[in-house]
């Protein structure tokens, strides 16, 4: 469990840093990440060994490093780049946000996103993960698995309220995935966000299953839903395999 409690550590001090923009002194990055100081020296005392990080002038930062190794695991995703041209043809045919997304460890995880064009828009990033109960992405991917797979998943989360209309039990949650089954795509209107609508549908590469991912705000395209749903369902099923 400490080493999983140091993994999660140096990766909150590489958002410190992302966010900070600036070197920053021990007691600062301790601060922030509300760690004990003898723990937060231990960590950035490994990263500068390790060539991830400097010290200079009482202050930390982080290398380039980090940039050339993650550029090199970008060059190599099997994934992301092959689905990227098919993302950008359903972003440009809606105008709004859209998402590749997959299923990991019982979260959701956005492999790519390209953000709409509109001032107000549906805000995601890479790497940022989802619930699977509120999220029209974890019902796609859910919806790939059969009814057995689908059930035992369900009773397997913890189903957290974000708003009135977030989904409260297991039953309602294979209910929604059998319905967005029928209808070939799947839909959230704001369970997570309030005034958000998210719209789903699953596909297999290479037998890895994924789904495209169209994301808006409500008040904007509430009668939009049932046109976004075919859009995003017709550019899964044209791009899986």
């Amino acid at each position: 469990m400490s080493d999983v409690k140091s993994a999660r550590r140096v990766l909150d001090i590489l958002r410190f840093f992302s966010e900070e923009k600036a070197p920053a002194s021990l007691a600062r990055v301790a601060a922030a990440l509300e760690l004990p100081k003898s723990s937060c020296l231990g960590l950035l005392e490994t990263l500068v060994g390790e060539g991830y990080a400097y010290h200079a002038d009482g202050r930390y930062y982080l290398t380039g490093r980090w940039a050339r190794e993650a550029e090199q695991v970008a060059r190599h995703d099997r994934l992301a780049p092959r689905c990227r041209g098919a993302l950008q043809a359903l972003g440009e045919q809606l105008g709004e946000t859209v998402i590749l997304a997959q299923l990991s460890q019982r979260k959701v995880v956005y492999l790519d996103v390209i953000e709409g064009n509109h001032v107000l828009r549906f805000s995601a990033f890479v790497g940022q993960r989802k619930p699977i109960h509120a999220a029209a992405s974890g019902r796609a991917l859910l919806g790939m698995h059969d009814d057995a797979e689908i059930r035992r998943i369900a009773e397997s989360l913890e189903y957290a309220a974000f708003t009135h209309a977030t989904l409260a039990t297991p039953d309602a949650l294979v209910k929604a995935v059998h319905a967005g089954q029928r209808r070939g795509w799947h839909v959230n209107l704001g369970e997570h966000q309030a005034d958000t609508v998210s719209i789903a549908a699953g596909f297999l590469l290479d037998g890895t299953p994924l789904a495209f991912v169209a994301g808006a705000p409500l008040s904007r395209t509430r009668h939009q839903v049932d046109a976004m749903g075919a859009a995003v369902r017709d550019a899964a099923a044209a791009f899986g395999n």
